[in-house]
This record gives C-alpha cells, structure tokens and sequence, in this order.
C-alpha cells in the first residue's frame, strides 16, 4: 500500500528536523572545546634538549635532566632523576618515537644518591632532528612524559 503524505506527517518531519537542527547548533555553540585542552596538556610537557625538567611525584619535586647536551642519535646518554621520595620507583621507563615510528626502546633505571640513572640510546632516523618521548611509570601509579630532541649526525 502506498500512502499519501499528509499535512499532519509533514508538519512532524518539520518538527523532527527542526529539533535535530538545534541540537546540532547548540552543541556547535556552546560545547567545550577539547582540542584546545589536548593542545595545552603536549605544550605542557617539558623539553630535556634544552633545560632539566620539574615535576611533582608522590607530592616531592623530581628533577629530570640529561647529563651532556646535546643527544646525539646513536651515541649513550644519561638521564638523572634527582630528588622526590625515595620510596617511589621508576617500575617501567622507554623512549619513543612522537612523529615517526621506531619502537620502544627500554630505559632502565637504577638507584644512585639523591636519585636514580639510566643510560640508554636512539636510534638514527632520515630526518636531521627527531623527537622522542620518555615514558616514565612509578611505583605510586603517576605516569610522567618527557620530550627529548635529537640530532642526526
């Protein structure tokens, strides 16, 4: 059976769209808007190339820093973790790749006076200047994340 549309059915697929138009528009207007927080939190983590880096663990300040600058790809380097609270562990550490995909590279820490040391190393890549992560997980449960700048010999 065919049926006609009538008045009364044009008058509810008005409605019906109507409604979907402003919910679409008020969630235009008024949502938050999340990319720029997502955007606020990278530019909030700090950048070893150049300076050490603070931050909060377990309620202590813990200084991140690498020992001679600048990183260069393919040779060690060290990574010194001073202050914080001695009762909080590095449990899990590796380097990654932000913009380009060469695995995992595993950091391991050990316990040195006022703090801890890893020794580690990347990789070479085509371009002249890499960017790598430090991933830090700690016994307490926080995760801390570290940008790392290398150039290519």
């Amino acid at each position: 059976m065919k049926e006609k549309l009538s008045a009364r059915k044009v008058f509810h697929l008005s409605l019906v769209l109507a409604l979907l138009l402003a919910l679409v528009a008020y969630r235009t207007w008024f949502s938050v808007d999340n990319s720029a927080t997502v955007d606020q939190i990278k530019d909030q983590i700090c950048d070893l190339s150049h300076s050490s880096c603070s931050e909060l663990i377990g309620g202590k300040s813990l200084t991140a820093a690498i020992s001679e600058l600048p990183v260069r790809a393919e040779q060690d380097f060290v990574v010194r973790l001073t202050g914080g609270d001695p009762a909080i562990k590095p449990v899990k550490a590796w380097l990654e790749g932000r913009d380009m995909f060469m695995g995992t590279i595993p950091v391991s820490f050990e316990q040195i006076a006022g703090g801890w040391q890893g020794t580690t190393l990347v990789g070479s890549c085509t371009s002249s200047m890499m960017v790598w992560l430090l991933n830090i997980e700690w016994s307490n449960g926080q995760r801390q994340q570290l940008v790392l700048s290398v150039a290519r010999e």
